[in-house]
């Protein structure tokens, strides 16, 4: 580097004349120690959901889609339903069943049989019928949980207007589609 300094020395007249800066080599350039200052932080690890979604449909007072903890049982499920009506068939389901996440719960009326869905259909449990949102007709949808005929008309015009959905998430931009209802219909719809 170069200082410029003004000589004043002459009576008056000055000169200006250019000179080097002086060396002050490595020791004016200390850098801290970083890696002293930093601490070591854990971040946090993905915790499992400790949540299940169920879809207890038949002979109960509110047939719908209910969120349960981990673990919950068939009895669980039909408490948040509301309950069993008169005319539950009880002898057909076992309560006492663990339960899993996107599982159905079917309990039949006094005299109905059930289907054949599966090892599990004697229980009264069920794999899930899933509706397709990028092929279901609007009455298919209103037979969703939560959806009645304005909002499946809104599923079925947002596809018709931006193309086929991409994830089930996709729903959050259908008027009417909130994260609630989202919750409610999740388990019951797939876009394939």
């Amino acid at each position: 580097m170069w200082n410029r300094y003004v000589d004043c020395s002459c009576g008056g007249a000055g000169s200006a004349s250019w000179r080097p800066a002086p060396d002050l080599g490595h020791a004016a350039l200390a850098t801290p120690d970083v890696g002293a200052l930093l601490t070591p932080v854990a971040l946090p690890t993905p915790v499992a959901s400790l949540t299940i979604v169920v879809h207890v449909v038949g002979a109960v007072a509110e047939p719908g889609v209910y969120e349960l903890p981990v673990g919950a049982r068939g009895d669980d499920a039909v408490r948040a339903a509301g309950g069993l009506t008169s005319q539950a068939d009880v002898r057909a389901v076992n309560l006492a069943l663990q339960l899993g996440d996107g599982e159905q719960l079917v309990i039949p009326r006094k005299g109905e049989t059930l289907a054949p869905a599966g090892s599990r259909s004697t229980s009264g449990v069920s794999a899930p019928r899933l509706v397709n949102i990028n092929r279901a007709s609007v009455a298919e949808l209103d037979q969703l949980p939560g959806v009645g005929p304005s909002t499946a008309r809104a599923i079925v015009e947002h596809r018709e207007r931006h193309g086929p959905y991409a994830t089930v998430d996709d729903l959050l931009a259908v008027r009417g589609i909130g994260p609630a209802k989202l919750v409610e219909m999740r388990a019951m719809v797939s876009v394939s």
